[in-house]
């Protein structure tokens, strides 16, 4: 029997490392064509040189329209087709609000929002036409938040709100549209999380470090696609209550998270 993914192609950003680079891999492994976009050329080509003929490298900032736009074009182009968006790219943040500069909050909303809405646009006709994967990692912060989060959070927030509503829109299309919520995962995005003047925080939090192996969080994103899942949660116990109690005990939660650390 046929891969579910074998002869298909897709866009990952984020691919330079993290989940989207686990999220690469893996579809290649299972026969899929990817593009794989990221800022960073000089990784991306790597991985393709590691990844062969199946991996095409698509550098671009997901902040910028046009850059999204050419990097659709650029998949359809080299494969023909565009079975599916898988948008990892992403920015956290470590920073009480009353500390952080405006700019910080622009700069999170552009990442970790405005970019799923540039790559819609680019993708959605195509995305019809096959119907295909429309998938967003998100994270629990898109669920409930803690402290230190403040823009990260409504950043995702405004990223979950955002699949919902294109989700129902696209029901009758047979676009499959499935946003991903991990808790913590073991890459570097603490590393380049933004304190409040917008300097990278640089530190390998404690609990990042001890977060999921990025491959774990793949295979449950590909096992999300073959099922045409609504939504994944890869995320150890503590992030799964933390979930539970926002929808039913929201002040317990708030006792729970104030005596916990959030780095």
């Amino acid at each position: 029997m046929a891969d579910f993914f074998d002869g298909k192609a897709f866009l990952v950003t984020g691919a330079s490392s993290g989940i989207g680079e686990a999220v690469a891999r893996r579809l290649v492994e299972r026969g899929a064509r990817v593009a794989a976009m990221a800022r960073t050329e000089p990784k991306l080509r790597e991985l393709a040189a590691v990844l062969g003929e199946r991996c095409l490298a698509a550098p671009g900032d997901v902040t910028r329209e046009e850059d999204c736009a050419r990097a659709v074009a650029e998949t359809i182009r080299a494969c023909g087709r565009l079975d599916g968006i898988v948008h990892s790219a992403g920015v956290s943040m470590r920073a009480l609000a009353r500390e952080t500069k405006v700019q910080v909050y622009r700069d999170l909303m552009e990442v970790n929002f405005f970019s799923m809405l540039f790559l819609f646009r680019a993708a959605v006709e195509p995305l019809v036409k096959t119907k295909g994967h429309l998938v967003a990692i998100s994270s629990m912060m898109g669920l409930y938040s803690t402290q230190k989060r403040s823009g990260y959070a409504a950043a995702k927030h405004a990223l979950q709100g955002f699949m919902d509503s294109v989700r129902l829109e696209l029901h009758g299309d047979g676009v499959h549209v499935m946003t991903v919520s991990p808790g913590f995962v073991k890459t570097n995005i603490s590393l380049h999380a933004l304190s409040a003047d917008g300097t990278p925080h640089g530190q390998v939090d404690p609990a990042i470090e001890r977060g999921l192996d990025p491959r774990v969080v793949a295979d449950a994103i590909l096992r999300g696609m073959e099922r045409r899942a609504r939504d994944v949660f890869p995320a150890g116990g503590k992030e799964k209550l933390g979930l539970f109690l926002s929808k039913w005990a929201p002040k317990r939660l708030d006792r729970f998270l104030l005596g916990t650390s959030v780095t």
